[in-house]
């Protein structure tokens, strides 16, 4: 009897790991290396955010939360929504996890059974296919252009989408290309999903303030 899930043949090793590892290594020997794997910022925690942390040990603040998250935290989020993208969100819509990537395996475990279908534009972070091939789920690929931007376009999201699609997977800012959508962009897209009510959309915002210019 195997010890392991035979689901676990459904996961690939993470490239990013991979490549960050090597380069540990090399530097390790001696070697002058500039690391492309994991993104990681270049500058230590911001102070205040150390103190609000240190704050928070000194008074006792170490002790399982609700599950629903403490109040204070769902209001922010919630007012952050509003005043930031002007979503309108009560605290109670709210959910936190320890890290996006935590919330999207918990909506993929959730909501897949066998034959759904995810669709994900390419490039694309390595994770998602592997988070919806461990939960069971078939992750469909929209390869982009250069020509376009390496953006989707609304004819290829059209054309990917089927009975079985569940979930349409959209980061904007984009890892890895960085490529990030406009209002006119979103609209096409938002339309051809309007079309096809039975495809939630699952946005990985990560990036959303991080910009270089």
């Amino acid at each position: 009897m195997a010890f392991l899930a035979t689901v676990l043949d459904r996961v690939k090793p993470s490239a990013t790991i991979a490549v960050t590892q090597k380069a540990r290594e090399l530097k390790a020997k001696g070697m002058d290396v500039i690391g492309l794997g994991a993104g990681e910022p270049d500058f230590d925690t911001p102070d205040n955010i150390k103190a609000a942390a240190i704050d928070a040990i000194h008074r006792g603040e170490t002790k399982y939360t609700p599950v629903s998250v403490i109040p204070e935290l769902r209001k922010a989020i919630a007012a952050k929504f509003k005043r930031e993208n002007r979503l309108d969100y009560t605290p109670e819509q709210t959910i936190v996890g320890t890290g996006g990537k935590q919330i999207l395996f918990n909506a993929f475990m959730a909501t897949l059974n066998p034959g759904d279908e995810v669709i994900i534009p390419a490039p694309y972070w390595v994770s998602y296919p592997e988070m919806v091939a461990i939960c069971g789920g078939t992750a469909v690929f929209i390869e982009s252009k250069l020509e376009d931007s390496f953006k989707t376009t609304a004819e290829a999201l059209e054309a990917a989408i089927t009975p079985e699609t569940k979930w349409f997977l959209f980061n904007s800012p984009s890892n890895p290309t960085g490529a990030a959508y406009s209002r006119d962009e979103l609209k096409a897209l938002t339309d051809v999903l309007l079309r096809h009510p039975h495809v939630w959309i699952l946005t990985d915002d990560m990036y959303e303030h991080l910009v270089y210019g």
